[in-house]
């Protein structure tokens, strides 16, 4: 049945979006070359609060930042959101990024005020709100926003939901894939402080990802990654000898959606 509502929204992109269609059909082939590589990582994890820790070493403190009345806001309003996609659509709510990689989001911003933020992956719009609920406590910041949403029926009542309108005058959304946008991007804005990959977890996409922000990126800046066990391509992230590099392995405690789950993402410091 999924399959089918997929297909339903993929066929008529290739006469109304056929330069979309295009990229979907690429990141198809891109998951299936994955799955017969099936070149796993062996990362040596870290807990989050190590990660904390090692953070703060470079970026300075984190507990009271973690502890502000706004990150509970957004927290709160995310989950409501999430409650109230999940009732209205059929499967679900089936795409939130986890409460710890938001938190980092929230966390990363506030450590370094960041100018220019450049995001792969929407979705929701679950780390978007994050983001941009700290840029305002910054009193700074543009969020760059790159994604392909999801092929799913009615996906305009969902892209994007959790970002409220108070925050969206800071938020540039662009729509298609990130081997097409994000160049073109870098072209305009030139330098980024802080980097989010939530977007196709593939070898290739992610490699391809790291290796054209990596030279717009500030020293000092952070490199942040979801779901980097699914292959080897954040590892290889190390012979740009970052600052810092850490692979976070945890558990959810208090989760924004659904029960509390696993959770692994990256850490790079430039």
């Amino acid at each position: 049945m999924e399959l089918l509502e997929g297909l339903g929204v993929l066929v008529p992109l290739l006469w109304r979006r056929p330069q979309e269609f295009r990229e979907r059909i690429a990141g198809f082939a891109d998951l299936a070359l994955d799955s017969i590589v099936n070149a796993t990582s062996d990362y040596d994890p870290v807990s989050w609060g190590r990660a904390l820790r090692d953070m703060e070493a470079c970026l300075g403190p984190a507990a009271a930042i973690l502890d502000e009345p706004a990150l509970r806001d957004v927290e709160g309003e995310t989950r409501r959101i999430l409650r109230r996609v999940n009732d209205e659509n059929p499967r679900g709510a089936r795409w939130p990024a986890d409460s710890l990689m938001a938190r980092l989001c929230y966390l990363s911003c506030r450590l370094i005020h960041p100018e220019v933020v450049v995001e792969t992956g929407v979705a929701y719009g679950v780390s978007s709100a994050f983001i941009l609920k700290a840029l305002q406590e910054n009193g700074r910041g543009t969020l760059y926003s790159i994604d392909l949403p999801p092929l799913r029926t009615g996906y305009e009542k969902f892209w994007g939901i959790a970002v409220p309108d108070e925050l969206q005058g800071r938020w540039r959304l662009h729509r298609g894939s990130s081997a097409r946008v994000l160049p073109r991007l870098l072209q305009e804005i030139s330098k980024a402080d802080l980097f989010v990959h939530d977007s196709l977890h593939t070898h290739r996409n992610m490699r391809h990802e790291f290796d054209t922000i990596w030279p717009h990126l500030r020293n000092g800046g952070l490199l942040l990654a979801d779901d980097v066990e699914r292959n080897r391509a954040f590892g290889e992230l190390q012979r740009k000898e970052p600052t810092l590099w850490r692979v976070v392995e945890d558990r959810e405690v208090s989760p924004l959606h659904g029960r509390a789950a696993p959770v692994t993402f990256g850490i790079a410091i430039k």
